[in-house]
This record gives C-alpha cells, structure tokens and sequence, in this order.
C-alpha cells in the first residue's frame, strides 16, 4: 500500500542483517570494539542512501552492485589503515557476497506485484485504475460493481472473483461506501486486504488533497495521533535536543566557513556585513517567534521585490545559491529548536506576512499550526522550492499527510531524503 513504508521495513531487515554480518566479521578478526567501529556501519549505510542503492524495489543490476562495492571498499579501507590485517580484504569479499545474497533473497520479497481488484462503479474507477496501471507495483485486474455484466462481474460473485484472480487487495470507492458497506464488511471479517480509495490516493501521493476537505473529515479522519500523544511529542523533544547538540559540535566548522563566505560577498564591508538573516515566522498555535538563517540574497528593500523568490531571482547572491540549494541556509535553525520554537521534522514555518494571506485564501491552512514547525518536512523533499499561491497549496496537502501519518519511521526517511538533498540537492 504505502511505497515507502514497505521500502522502510525491508530497509529495516535488510540493515539489521548487514549488521550482523558486519559484527561477526569484527568479532571473527578480533578487532577493538570500539564507537568509531560502528560509527562507519553508519556511514556505510548512509551512503547506500545517499548513492541510490539502498532500494529494495529496483532489479540490482551491475552498476548498483559497482556502486555499493566501492562504497564497501572505502569503508574496509579505512579498517584496514587502523588495524592492519590482512584478513579484511577477505572480510570485504565475504561482506559483499553475503550482502548480495540478503538483497537477492528480499529484492524477492519486497517486489511481490500486488493484485488489486477495485469496488464500485466505472465511472469513479477511471483516474484509480489509470494510477494502477503505470505503477510497476502494481497489477490491475479490473473492477466489480452491482448489476454490471462488463468489468470482472457482479458484486454478488465477489468471493468467487477474488479467489479467481489471486486478488491481494481490494480498494473500495470511497465515494460509494454506504453502498458497498455490508460488502466491506464482510471482506474485513474475512481478513482480506481492504483499503479505500481516498486513503490509498494519499498514501500512494504522500499528500492530502485540501481541495473538498473540511473540519468534519478531519475530526472524524483516522490518523493526526501527534496532535493528542504527549509521550511521543515528548520524545520528539528529546530527540531534537540530542540530535541538535550533536550537530552542532560536528558541524561547527561547516558552520564558521559558511559564515565568513556570506559575509565575503561584500569584502569590503566584511565586520559590518550580516552573516544571518532573521525573520518573523508562525509557530506552533500560530504564534509569531523569530527563525534565524544564513542570509543568502543581498541586502536590499523588502518593498521594491515580491514577497515570494523566483527561480533565477537576482537577490541571490553567489555563495546563497548554493547553500539554498543544499540546504545549508538552515543550518542555523538549530538554535531555534533548542529554544523549542522549531522542530527537526515538521512543516516548514512562514513567513508571518505570506502565512497570514495563506489563511484567508487556502482551505484550512491554518493546521499547519497545530504542531511545530520543522528545519525539514515531508514538503520540503517532496516538492521544490515554492513561488506562488498554488505552490503554498501544494505544500500544504503534502505537510497535511506529514500531520496525519506522522511516525518515527517517517522523520527517518524524511532526514534521510535531507541529507541526500544535501549532497547531490535532490531528495527523491
């Protein structure tokens, strides 16, 4: 159903049995046990990541097998430099192989074509039935109805054409549930795989259409668990202020040299020129706080220039390019989680000035606010830096899905798809 979070859990098994063989290979060499040890399984699965060959759902060809050699020889290299034994080239051939044999084995698994039958009637199949059929995932069988004589058949021979076709899942219009409600019923009763089509729409997306939502859905919408569980926001905090501290001290360096380049743009005036920008953004409860970044354009009238940033806008100074690109202009927001004023992971805050217009022209903007804003969001690795109103309404459906499905298997992806933006400025 949901394409990354079946990626995730085989992500999970595959990385739990490269562990494995990973500590037997320390073990069986007698090497010092030691954090730097583990620190470069870490890294090593970080940059399967970052590559590109970390997916389960994609045929390991022989440029991905390339790939993920080379990343493991690194890896080895540096084992080898500190402990000079000549049995971890060995251990390098043999993790590799094993490696190759786990990815074969669950490659198998987590690639399963899913069946799916669809419940109701054509005309609300189409668009569903035109997403199944150019998803790779998937396998389309047709749809069922009640008194049709085209499609798969009637309703009343449901079981029958489930068991016909080795159906995996039946995905019901949601628009038609009342009708089908005693059909559904049953099929859950009988355990079989049931979905309707507004949530498989979401899932399959990563985003909640805001068009036609209103209050009512969501108080009656399964999901937005984040918004009334203290014990998981507390861990949240906890978890940003350790991951924030971390960062901090490792990324020092990386912080002070992108400093001096934002205040080299004018030489001249480097003591004088500002290093940081701070603006007014909407917080959690949709109080105002004061975000701080790495300035990335050049000093000028807010004014005399639109409220959004074109794509080639002249304001960008050089070295802002390339820090808004990767990301890097956000580095400084880790003083703001700190205060507590932001998260890690959650919608992005805006502008108060853009945000306040946001509210009166697009459809329950304003839930963004009922949890803290993040320095990255499910909007942010899934949709480009924005220019325009549609583009605020674009991110909202996407920062909705965030609030609604929020778990730890999803911040990890979502920081997991940062630092890929990070690296090669692209997180998909």
């Amino acid at each position: 159903m949901l394409n990354h979070n079946q990626n995730t859990r085989g992500r999970l098994i595959y990385t739990i049995f490269l562990f494995l063989v990973y500590e037997f290979i320390i073990k069986d060499l007698n090497l010092s046990i030691n954090t730097s040890i583990y620190g470069l399984f870490f890294i090593l699965i970080l940059s399967y990541y970052i590559f590109g060959v970390y997916s389960l759902r994609e045929k390991y060809n022989f440029k991905e097998f390339l790939i993920t050699f080379l990343l493991n020889a690194t890896i080895f290299f540096i084992l080898l430099l500190f402990h000079k034994k000549s049995a971890i080239i060995l251990a390098l051939i043999f993790y590799t192989v094993a490696q190759s044999l786990i990815r074969a084995i669950l490659e198998k698994i987590y690639k399963k074509n899913i069946r799916v039958i669809v419940l109701g009637q054509e005309t609300f199949v189409e668009n569903l039935k035109e997403l199944l059929l150019n998803d790779p995932d998937y396998t389309y069988l047709g749809f069922i109805a009640k008194n049709i004589k085209y499609g798969l058949g009637d309703i009343i021979e449901l079981d029958k054409i489930i068991n016909k076709f080795k159906c995996d899942m039946i995905i019901y219009i949601k628009e038609q549930e009342e009708e089908y409600l005693n059909n559904i019923f049953d099929l859950k009763i009988k355990r079989k795989k049931v979905i309707d089509s507004e949530t498989f729409l979401q899932h399959k997306e990563g985003k909640v259409s805001v068009e036609n939502l209103s209050k009512s859905d969501i108080i009656h919408s399964l999901g937005f668990d984040m918004l009334t569980s203290n014990f998981e926001n507390r861990i949240k905090r906890v978890s940003d202020i350790s991951l924030s501290l971390i960062i901090l001290i490792l990324a020092f360096p990386l912080i002070m040299l992108i400093y001096i380049f934002v205040k080299l743009d004018k030489p001249q005036h480097f003591f004088t020129n500002p290093a940081f920008f701070k603006q007014k953004r909407i917080g959690i409860g949709g109080r105002n706080f004061e975000m701080i970044k790495f300035r990335s354009m050049k000093i000028h009238d807010p004014s005399k220039y639109s409220k959004y940033t074109s794509k080639n806008d002249e304001r960008i100074t050089f070295v802002g390019k390339f820090i808004r690109k990767t990301r890097l202009d956000e580095l400084p927001q880790i003083i703001n989680i700190l205060k507590g004023n932001m998260s890690f992971v959650g919608p992005r805050p805006e502008w108060d000035k853009l945000g306040r217009e946001y509210e009166k022209k697009i459809n329950l903007y304003n839930i963004r606010y009922a949890v803290k804003p993040g320095l990255t969001g499910w909007a942010q690795v899934m949709y480009p830096y924005g220019f325009s109103l549609e583009d605020a309404k674009q991110k909202l459906e996407y920062d909705l899905y965030y609030i609604k499905y929020q778990n730890f298997s999803l911040d990890i992806i979502i920081l997991f798809k940062t630092l890929k933006i990070i690296f090669f400025g692209k997180g998909l």
